[in-house]
């Protein structure tokens, strides 16, 4: 027996006895372990609870905990414990309820939330974008450094945030140039101190790359994990990323408002670990104001986009809240143009399939509703499915200098990524 069966086992004996019961919870404990919470009705026979506790200890075997916790005459503060585990658990039956406790991974469980703060039409906030991938070595922080690089020559000021944390490499790639020195601390640090420190400086966690050969006249202000020295995994691993509780608030969320509040960056770019980070959780949570998604033909890639996707769309629309916003980028395509372009139409057939499958909603019955990405809208050019595509650049394969990389972004493929993500906030042509 594997803990999938056994839990569902256990949830069948809770279904062949809904008689007996007002209501219950199926609990999947952090010790891998099945407890259940128990309503029982008002007539139930004497020998219910018995029973039903040799039921579940049959049903589920090495997986029963040996709890059947009964509300019926339990302390007050049990049943407040009870009543908390019923809320927050999620619906099977009207009378059965699933709750899962976990130790790690808590914002990829959660409910999807809302953008760390709403951008007024006007654009008069400073956007969030988030760079993703499943799966490593697909250039995903290059692609986030030259959308950095294209506008901070346009002028503006890019604040650069590595969320990347067990494999940083941002602030090592955007470094401050020869003659300056990097930042002592960074991201993690910050997020360790912000619970303990009413007032923290923004200026002892980034530096500035601000090289006129690279930025022009605007300015990246980066953000690194940390200083990589012999401290760095002892530092990280006390850091715990899990969900705050609901009145306080989470230290990357101050650490973005206080971005936003204190620099006032035209934008702040997250590089996100690939795979189920805890960091990459917290972002794609729904916070950003568009997720940038980078993949490959491969089916490892596509498996992993598939969860974001659903995250990100179908997860959001089933409970009434219009999709995140998102956009696909084919990441290393082949120069060559057999090859290359039988892999940009295999991964446009299969970004459609899976964004229809995944992401968007179904047409509404109206047809000026426009709360959400529709079917309909996938005959759009700018719609989330339709891939920029990035070929592999040799060029870039061995850099000595960011500065080196600044032809390839400004007379390729990036400048039509920079182009789709200035243009669904309004900026395209400055």
């Amino acid at each position: 027996m594997h803990f999938g069966q056994a839990r569902q086992a256990a949830a069948t004996v809770l279904q062949q006895n809904e008689s007996l019961l007002d209501r219950a919870v199926l609990i999947d404990d952090v010790f891998g372990k099945i407890r259940v919470v128990a309503w029982f009705t008002a007539d139930v026979p004497p020998n219910a609870e018995n029973g039903l506790r040799g039921s579940l200890k049959e049903a589920s075997g090495p997986f029963w905990s040996g709890d059947l916790w009964v509300a019926n005459g339990a302390s007050a503060a049990d049943l407040e414990v009870y009543e908390t585990a019923w809320k927050e658990a999620g619906e099977i039956t009207p009378k059965l309820r699933r709750s899962s406790r976990r130790r790690t991974r808590g914002f990829w469980l959660e409910a999807p939330g809302e953008p760390a703060w709403r951008l007024p039409d006007d654009g008069g906030a400073t956007p969030i974008v988030a760079f993703y991938s499943f799966k490593g070595g697909v250039g995903r922080t290059t692609a986030l450094a030259s959308f950095a690089v294209l506008r901070a020559r346009k002028g503006e000021r890019v604040a650069v945030l590595d969320l990347d944390l067990d494999a940083p490499g941002v602030g090592l790639l955007l470094d401050p140039g020869e003659f300056a020195q990097p930042s002592a601390w960074g991201v993690v640090d910050y997020l360790l101190e912000a619970p303990l420190l009413e007032h923290l400086d923004l200026e002892d966690y980034y530096h500035v790359c601000a090289r006129e050969a690279l930025t022009g006249a605007g300015e990246i202000l980066v953000f690194p994990s940390g200083r990589l020295e012999s401290d760095y995994v002892a530092t990280l691993a006390r850091l715990d990323l899990e969900p705050p509780h609901p009145r306080k608030q989470h230290p990357l969320l101050r650490l973005l408002e206080q971005v936003r509040d204190e620099l006032r960056p035209e934008w702040i770019l997250l590089d996100c670990r690939a795979g189920l980070s805890e960091a990459a959780g917290f972002a794609l949570s729904g916070l950003a104001h568009l997720t940038v998604l980078l993949g490959t033909t491969s089916n490892q890639s596509w498996a992993g986009l598939r969860l974001l996707l659903d995250r990100l769309g179908a997860e959001r629309v089933r409970k009434s809240i219009s999709q995140s916003e998102c956009l696909i980028v084919q990441a290393m395509v082949p120069d060559d143009p057999t090859v290359g372009g039988l892999a940009r139409e295999h991964f446009a057939e299969r970004a459609a399939e899976e964004f229809e499958q995944a992401y968007y909603a179904e047409n509404p019955t109206d047809p000026d509703e426009d709360a959400y990405w529709y079917m309909r809208d996938m005959d759009t050019d700018d719609a989330p499915h339709v891939p920029v595509v990035i070929s592999y650049k040799p060029r870039l394969a061995f850099l000595r200098s960011i500065e080196d990389a600044v032809p390839v972004f400004q007379d390729s493929e990036y400048g039509a990524l920079e182009t789709r993500i200035s243009s669904r906030f309004g900026k395209e042509g400055e």
